[in-house]
């Protein structure tokens, strides 16, 4: 995996299995949010935000998480590996609660989620499949977990290995 698009709702995990992802496959990892904002905190126009996301998909190596659907198949064109993460809308509440996210805005957001945008999730998921990009449909925090037990550990250089044994006497 050298392109990973992650996608999901509020509180899904996309964050923290981007940077667990980035550790195990050495990858930089590119927050969609931190491209919404300008340096004073407020957010930028929507033409700005779509044209750094295409810019950074067209990278060589990239873990790219979260939403901005209106650059989904742009990104999917690059990506070699599409994760969906759906956890219950329970699960999701409470990680968002728990993160300090109690505004109701951010609250009705992550309730609605699925009914917004989960059609859109849902087409690009069978775009990946039909493109034969390697595709992971995550629905629980054990999944994930399994997930990421399946990838191999990452290769170690061993400062050592120059080195020759103990001499014999």
């Amino acid at each position: 995996m050298q392109r990973v698009m992650i996608i999901g709702g509020p509180g899904a995990g996309k964050s923290w299995l981007a940077n667990k992802l980035g550790l195990r496959l050495d990858l930089p990892v590119i927050a969609i949010d931190d491209l919404v904002r300008r340096s004073d905190g407020g957010r930028r126009g929507d033409a700005e935000i779509d044209a750094d996301a295409i810019v950074v998909a067209s990278g060589k190596r990239w873990i790219i998480e979260g939403g901005n659907t209106r650059t989904y198949h742009q990104r999917l064109a690059r990506a070699d590996c599409l994760i969906r993460l759906k956890p219950s809308r329970l699960t999701r509440l409470w990680r968002v609660v728990r993160r300090g996210g109690m505004t109701p805005a951010l609250l009705r957001w992550t309730w609605s989620y699925d009914g917004v945008f989960g059609p859109k999730d849902d087409a690009v998921i069978l775009a990946a499949a039909d493109r034969g990009i390697a595709c992971h449909d995550l629905r629980s925090p054990a999944e994930v977990l399994r997930f990421l037990a399946s990838l191999p550990l990452p290769i170690r250089h061993d400062p050592f290995a120059h080195q020759q044994g103990p001499k014999s006497v």
